[in-house]
């Protein structure tokens, strides 16, 4: 009988079959779930044929001498050098340290990949194997959260940027890329931070020292543990051939000093470097100026700067009235150019952004004078030798509104003091009120606050708002009561017009901003417009130098010539001086921030701020030629003998001391003899009355006799030069029958 023959190794050829389809599948399926997975880690990378890291990168704000003023950054503090800029051992330092194989590698580091996977395996520590290309890949475009798709896009992105950019150029890239602590970004930020000194400049155990930091606690001093993590880069240095043992070990016995972290940096001119952080701002919006590495080229003039905060230190610390916390602001201006050299904003600068008194708007008082009054004036015809009638009058006004009735300033007591017949002159050098708003009335305010707008003031109110308030009246046109007030800004580059001969050119902060790959974002260029003839420019300016040397300017001589103008206000609450000279022009404000007045320190315009004006501008004037102020070209001017009581010629009566000599152009210059001064025969007796017939004795003296009658005040009180006037009564003492009883 046969056997039959066993079925079991079909059997086994079967399983074996079905193991081999099943492991088929299994690798199919295991191909295309990582095929799956490493395309979704690729699909959530950027566009690599537009790979570049675009790091946040430091702005620097720069003075007028190339040194720095600020450094503007967000969160990331970043000054981009240059590979070549960067020394080789630094440079060493970090390929030993990250990445040995670095100049031959292809982005990944395979043998770095098994050694790390080895190492991790066998529980001998942990190791990665990130190369520096992966590293800056996962900086520049990556987060870093530890995942395998991470860890596939970093791998990807690397390659591709090998394909893409040289060693060299990596290699810059992510020395300027990495975070070491204290907010510094990038080598050369690193080494200012902790050691105060460029890159360049960094020696062997500093730059170990550096390599030891990325991903670590920022350092404050030095430690066992800093010293070891930098011996240990020096020891990876001289493993991989870059230094010595010699090296090694001099490198290991240099002293580390650790400079310490700043507890918040004090800028230099906080108050300007707000200014120019306003105006980059407005252009260009906070990402471009925090993280796109600007370079910033402003006016402002360190060495002036100081000064400027000198001067109000030394006029303002030991000032001491009731309320405390008077406070002052400050400019100094090219007027040809608008470059702001100097500002200050306040006495102490609080808060980035903060308060600026530059730009706060002020009542003027009688620093508008010149503007509002003299210049229309001047170029309407009228001549610093004109004369004008300092004497009570009245101006009705709608009712149920009193009349108007100005005073000035001066006062004997309580009562106040009018000068009489006096020269535009000496209307400004005294600041007299009631000249100016005679002016005024003759001209208009229309007219006054047309100049004012033509010389750049920006705040006046035509209409009569809801309030019954109008700038558009007399007072003021000719006295500064204005309905907002006026900034130091605007009325310093009003100002500016007539130290420039009548052109005017706007503020300037910032000359030039280049970006981070030298374009040019932006250049200043100046628009320069006429808005004053030179005339009136020049005659404005005649008559300003006086208000400094004989007027209420006299505290502000500073030894060269100079013009200016003081203002206060009535209540004391704002004083004020505006000068300039050749070469630069400097504004000076003091005040309260609140509604509060400077009367128990009695500060005027001519006090602490012509002071503050004088200090400052004597220092920002050193090492530079004495210079006048350029004259009218031709011979447009002519000097005459004028008589001070009338403007014209001298006549044989006009006594000396009211006799002078004054400017005009040639074609205003007077030529009619003095009619104000007459003779008159008065009794010697009784000289205020004319000579009757029965005087016994009479004498034939000088008086003046006024163009036009003033207003009879209530109180009586006249002004200083009436008792010179010219009688108009006869002495009623000496009658037919002999004396009157009492007359003498």
């Amino acid at each position: 009988m046969t056997r039959a023959r066993p079925k079991q190794p079909v059997r086994k050829f079967r399983w074996l079959r079905a193991l081999v389809v099943l492991t088929l599948l299994v690798g199919l399926g295991g191909v295309a779930a990582a095929t799956a997975y490493v395309s979704r880690a690729v699909a959530g990378l950027p566009p690599l044929e537009a790979i570049e890291p675009r790091p946040s990168l430091t702005s620097t704000v720069y003075a007028r001498d190339g040194s720095i003023l600020a450094e503007l950054h967000a969160q990331e503090h970043r000054m981009p050098v240059r590979l070549s800029q960067v020394p080789l051992h630094v440079r060493h330092a970090f390929i030993a340290m990250e990445d040995h194989r670095f100049y031959s590698h292809f982005g990944v580091d395979l043998r770095g990949i098994l050694r790390a996977v080895y190492v991790n395996l066998t529980g001998q520590g942990f190791q990665g194997a990130s190369t520096i290309t992966q590293q800056l890949a996962r900086n520049a475009f990556l987060t870093m959260e530890r995942t395998y798709t991470r860890k596939i896009q970093e791998a990807i992105l690397a390659i591709q940027m090998e394909r893409t950019y040289t060693k060299d150029e990596i290699l810059e890239l992510y020395l300027n890329q990495i975070n070491f602590g204290r907010g510094a970004y990038g080598v050369q930020a690193a080494a200012h931070a902790y050691f105060r000194k460029d890159i360049s400049e960094v020696n062997l155990a500093e730059a170990a020292l550096l390599a030891a930091l990325p991903w670590r606690p920022p350092l404050n001093a030095v430690s066992g543990d800093m010293l070891a993590r930098q011996r240990n880069v020096l020891e990876k240095m001289y493993r991989h051939g870059f230094i010595t043992a010699g090296q090694r070990e001099e490198a290991g016995a240099t002293e580390l000093v650790i400079q310490p972290r700043p507890q918040g940096r004090v800028h230099a001119a906080p108050f300007f470097l707000d200014h120019v952080l306003e105006v980059l701002l407005r252009r260009f919006g906070a990402e471009t100026v925090y993280t796109r590495g600007l370079e910033v080229h402003t006016t402002l003039d360190p060495r002036m700067q100081l000064a400027m905060e000198s001067a109000l230190r030394r006029n303002l610390d030991g000032l001491r009235m009731q309320p405390d916390g008077v406070q002052a602001a400050a400019l100094i201006i090219d007027p040809a150019t608008g470059h702001i050299r100097a500002m200050m904003g306040g006495r102490v600068h609080e808060t980035r952004l903060g308060l600026n008194r530059v730009f706060s708007l002020r009542q003027p008082g009688s620093a508008i004078k010149p503007l509002s009054v003299y210049v229309p004036a001047l170029d309407r015809g009228y001549s610093p030798g004109n004369v004008i009638d300092d004497a009570p009058v009245s101006f009705p006004q709608l009712p149920p509104a009193p009349p108007f009735e100005p005073v000035n300033y001066y006062r004997e007591g309580a009562v106040p003091v009018f000068s009489g017949l006096v020269t535009l002159r000496e209307a400004l050098d005294r600041s007299l009120n009631v000249p100016a708003v005679k002016l005024v009335s003759r001209l208009g305010p229309q007219v006054s606050m047309n100049y004012l707008r033509q010389l750049g003031i920006t705040t006046l109110v035509s209409e009569t708002t809801a309030a019954g308030l109008t700038d558009l009246a007399l007072a003021p046109m000719a006295l500064g009561g204005l309905t907002h007030g006026v900034s130091l800004m605007e009325m310093a580059m009003a100002y500016a017009v007539l130290a420039n001969r009548g052109i005017q050119v706007d503020p300037v902060a910032v000359l030039r901003v280049v970006d981070a790959d030298g374009n040019v974002l932006y250049e200043a260029m100046p628009r320069p417009r006429i808005v004053l003839s030179e005339a009136t420019s020049f005659m404005s300016t005649h008559m300003l130098r006086t208000v400094i040397t004989r007027g209420t300017g006299r505290s502000a001589a500073i030894g060269r010539p100079a013009a200016g103008k003081t203002g206060t206000t009535d209540d004391y609450s704002d004083a004020w001086f505006f000068g300039y000279t050749a070469d630069l022009l400097g504004a000076v404000w003091m005040g309260y921030d609140r509604d509060f007045t400077m009367r128990d320190g009695r500060v005027t315009g001519g006090s602490h701020p012509a002071r503050i004006w004088a200090d400052m501008m004597r220092v920002a004037h050193e090492g530079l030629p004495v210079r006048d102020f350029p004259g009218l070209r031709g011979d447009q001017l002519v000097q005459v003998e004028i008589c001070t009581k009338s403007g014209r010629l001298p006549g044989p009566l006009c006594p000396p001391a009211h006799r002078t000599t004054e400017v005009f152009l040639r074609d205003r210059a007077p030529s009619e003899p003095c009619q104000v001064h007459v003779a008159a025969r008065v009794c010697r007796e009784h000289p205020q009355y004319l000579a009757g017939p029965y005087c016994p004795a009479t004498v034939v003296r000088t008086f003046i006799r006024r163009p036009e009658p003033y207003f009879e005040r209530p109180d009586g009180i006249r002004p200083q030069d009436a008792p010179q006037e010219v009688p108009t009564q006869v002495c009623p003492y000496h009658l037919p029958g002999g004396p009157r009883p009492g007359g003498g």
